[in-house]
């Protein structure tokens, strides 16, 4: 019993001295702990708003109306698995490649256009998927403000002139915020005699593909990794909007049998035929001009040699 005792007292004593210092310490590291987590989650979750509506906006709504071009991302935390949705956001090719069904399924139920691999570092990944998880996308899962102005509900959207389109996307007529002219990376069958560039996908059926709804929402901000990077602080003015969304359109119909004609005139001779007549032109050009130059070289040398040697 007197063992008994004095191991109370000394339990008491240590209580007095350090086991409530230690508790406060324990409980205030806890608080501290519970508070930092808390702040890192509200920043992650901010963090994934912003690349949500730098990246993702322009083709997913998150209102439940499905009112853009792509899947609606309302209850996507529910309906898809949190490591599918990491992989699906950082790498989508990879996923599709893999056979995965629900990635083959929504690739066949959006026209055959696969999601584009947005170049995301797996913080930024994991940003987004947490901005999902939180359900914030009924307040402020948007487009930013350069594309509010165009936004798929626009009562009155403005009116595309498919000439100034065309224009535009040739570069005959550049952008008013200094943008590279759309040539530059991609083609539509309908101009140029060679077309454009191929850096890019061919655009002469991009409606098909996208749908008008679609491009209404990718033209405003662009959300493609190469396209971001050039056009981030030149972006798009609603008038251009308009105008080559009207030159797709009118690109498409003269591209495509049994329609009517357009207000943008069509190439039917093969890029190879073009080549060939362009490349005789040249040539004939080439052989002209230097008769024309060098006309009076070797025209009868000899004869006037000897005619002086004779006089």
């Amino acid at each position: 019993m007197e063992f008994m005792s004095r191991l109370t007292q000394q339990w008491q004593r240590w209580w007095c001295c350090w086991g409530r210092s230690l508790l406060v310490m324990l409980l205030t590291s806890g608080i501290l702990w519970f508070g930092s987590m808390a702040t890192a989650t509200a920043v992650t979750v901010e963090e994934g708003k912003t690349l949500f509506e730098q990246s993702c906006a322009s083709c997913h709504s998150m209102d439940g109306s499905g009112a853009s071009y792509g899947p609606d991302l309302q209850t996507v935390t529910q309906r898809r698995d949190r490591d599918w949705l990491v992989r699906w956001i950082a790498a989508p090719e990879k996923v599709i490649a893999s056979g995965d069904a629900i990635a083959t399924e929504l690739v066949q139920q959006y026209n055959g256009v696969p999601m584009p691999n947005m170049g995301l570092q797996p913080d930024q990944v994991e940003s987004i998927v947490v901005y999902l998880e939180n359900g914030l996308g009924n307040a402020i899962a948007t487009p930013p403000e350069t594309a509010t102005a165009t936004s798929l509900e626009t009562d009155s959207p403005i009116a595309g002139d498919a000439i100034i389109g065309q224009k535009l996307f040739t570069g005959t007529i550049p952008f008013q915020n200094g943008g590279p002219a759309c040539m530059s990376c991609h083609t539509v069958n309908v101009v140029g005699a060679l077309r454009g560039g191929t850096l890019g996908p061919n655009l002469t059926h991009v409606i098909d593909r996208y749908t008008e709804v679609g491009l209404q929402g990718v033209l405003p901000t662009l959300p493609f990794p190469t396209m971001q990077s050039i056009y981030q602080n030149s972006q798009l003015t609603e008038a251009e909007q308009a105008d080559l969304l009207a030159f797709f359109k009118a690109a498409n119909q003269s591209e495509t049998p049994n329609t009517s004609s357009t207000e943008v005139a069509s190439f039917q001779l093969s890029s190879t035929w073009k080549f060939i007549l362009l490349g005789l032109g040249g040539f004939l050009l080439l052989v002209l001009l230097s008769q024309i130059t060098w006309r009076d070289r070797l025209t009868g040398v000899r004869q006037r040699l000897v005619e002086g040697e004779k006089s």
